[in-house]
């Protein structure tokens, strides 16, 4: 099942896969194209970030393609 998450400036899709290493989360974004498949442990350590550091990483969300 694929949850698509979206506002006005984004539109994520966000589904649960089963590879050879086990379960990860596939985030994908349709309009770019782009998707990472993230682990348990990879997910967690999204948790221990606070707001400040999402806000640093959208002030260039492309880095420097």
């Amino acid at each position: 099942m694929t949850i698509t998450i979206a506002n006005e400036f984004a539109e994520v899709e966000v589904e649960r896969v089963q590879t050879r290493n086990g379960v990860r989360l596939r985030i994908r974004a349709p309009r770019s194209g782009r998707e990472i498949l993230l682990c348990p442990l990879e997910l967690e350590a999204l948790t221990w970030q606070d707001h400040d550091l999402f806000s640093r990483l959208l002030t260039d969300p492309h880095g420097n393609d």
